[in-house]
């Protein structure tokens, strides 16, 4: 089964992609995992009981079994208002940087610059999709909420609050799975034949249907891999709190260490994330690939594990070495043969002047601080 022996060929593929480590690639992988993050199911939540069992408050005592609306009301539409526009920013790049992620895992090269500026259509597109889908969730389970409220007198029982977590609990789950083959198999297909994100997933439906074992094994291969890692990467982050805690208790440095820490325990907490990121897009395009050879987004570093394929080249700044005009089927940057991945580098090579800076679009590969040291890899 696909969605089994592509476990170990992910482990392959991720350590082909990310060793020789290169700190500067590891720094921009971060930045692209801090919004794109795992983008899966995250931790199964435990509901403790008590919903059906309250407590009988004594004489003239408060019973505390009760919320009142009217004076909660105002608070939780402030923050709701607050955490949607940020939020709505948080999407919008994320939705970007996936196909960011998805060029640089594409190419076995970090460009954030470049390949965002490549694909801002999808990206926008995107985010329409999963606004969407955020609408439809807030309605299902919108409409019922604002029944109880206004059906009920100013007060909500703590029962119906517990009807409404159950009601959330299958909405919540459905969504996810929505999401989660959105991200990992609709936005590949997006990228390999340069789609909308609907007509993406009208592409990927037949394969969905027809191999519709090997995603739900997959489902839930990947649901345990993410408990696994994130009780394992929470332990080792606990671990490694324990000195910053230490540190704090000291007068004079607590106030240093607090300031210069949390940034160093944040980063630290992203380039762990790395490789179990990389790890996890690599085997769902791996199961794509396989399920499905036309939305086959990696072939070459497919070819490269099993055996019999192109090898990645020896410069630092990696990348894989193949004589073929890119993959199978690919539209994107078709009749292009400078570059096995459809990127124009005669284009490039056009673009800069003798001094060597680039065009004046201020994307540019010579300049700032996402590529320039990646140029002069290529040239080492």
């Amino acid at each position: 089964m696909f969605a089994i022996d592509d476990l170990s060929d992910a482990i392959d593929v991720t350590r082909e992609f990310l060793t020789p480590v290169r700190l500067w690639m590891w720094l921009k992988l971060a930045l692209l995992v801090f919004f794109v993050g795992g983008a899966g199911f995250g931790s199964p939540m435990s509901f403790g009981g008590g919903f059906g069992g309250e407590p009988t408050p004594g004489p003239g005592a408060d019973p505390g079994t009760s919320v009142d609306v009217g004076e909660v009301l105002p608070i939780v539409i402030a923050v709701v208002v607050v955490v949607l526009v940020v939020g709505l920013i948080f999407l919008f790049v994320s939705s970007l940087f996936e196909f960011t992620l998805l060029e640089s895992l594409r190419s076995g090269e970090v460009h954030v610059r470049r390949y965002t500026k490549r694909n801002v259509s999808h990206g926008t597109r995107l985010f329409g999709f999963r606004v969407a889908l955020g609408l439809v969730g807030l309605v299902l389970f919108g409409v019922p909420v604002l029944a109880i409220v206004f059906s009920t007198s100013e007060t909500v029982s703590l029962g119906l609050i517990g009807l409404l977590v159950l009601l959330a609990i299958p909405i919540s789950i459905a969504f996810a799975i929505i999401d989660r083959l959105t991200t990992v198999f609709v936005a590949p297909t997006m990228l390999k034949h340069d789609l909308g994100v609907v007509a993406a997933w009208k592409r990927f439906w037949p394969t969905l249907r027809g191999q519709w074992t090997e995603y739900v094994v997959y489902l839930l291969l990947v649901w345990v891999l993410q408990l696994v890692l994130t009780v394992v990467t929470g332990v080792l982050f606990v671990i490694l709190l324990i000195p910053f805690l230490i540190l704090l208790l000291i007068p004079v440095l607590g106030i240093l260490v607090l300031l210069l820490g949390l940034p160093v325990i944040l980063l630290g907490v992203l380039l762990v994330q790395v490789p179990i990121v990389t790890y996890l897009r690599y085997y769902a395009l791996l199961v794509l690939g396989d399920t499905n050879a036309d939305l086959d987004l990696i072939p070459d570093q497919r070819a490269a594990v099993r055996g019999g394929g192109p090898d990645r080249t020896d410069g630092p700044d990696g990348g894989w070495n193949t004589d073929s005009n890119g993959p199978a089927g690919d539209d994107y940057g078709q009749g292009d043969t400078s570059d096995p991945w459809g990127r124009d580098e005669s284009q490039d090579r056009d673009d800069t002047d003798s001094s060597g800076r680039d065009d004046d679009t201020g994307w540019g590969d010579s300049s700032g601080w996402d590529d320039s040291d990646d140029e002069d890899d290529r040239w080492r």
